[in-house]
């Protein structure tokens, strides 16, 4: 049995309100808020998941077990 690695990529969004002079500075001030946790995702915002196929992998076991 062959084995893929496949990339599980999940979703979320939030849409804030953020003061600032500029449009630069209100993303700036967003992701701030964000690294800060002052903005937080949760299930709530959950929009969905994408699943990608990467390449072929190991999934631990020796080469002779993969076969």
């Amino acid at each position: 049995m062959r084995v893929y690695r496949v990339a599980v990529t999940e979703i979320y969004r939030k849409v804030v309100s953020v003061e600032a002079p500029t449009e630069k500075e209100a993303h700036r001030r967003a992701w701030d808020a964000w690294n800060n946790t002052e903005i937080l995702l949760d299930f709530e915002d959950f929009e969905g998941a994408e699943m990608h196929v990467i390449g072929e992998g190991n999934n631990g076991k020796g080469a002779a077990e993969n076969a």
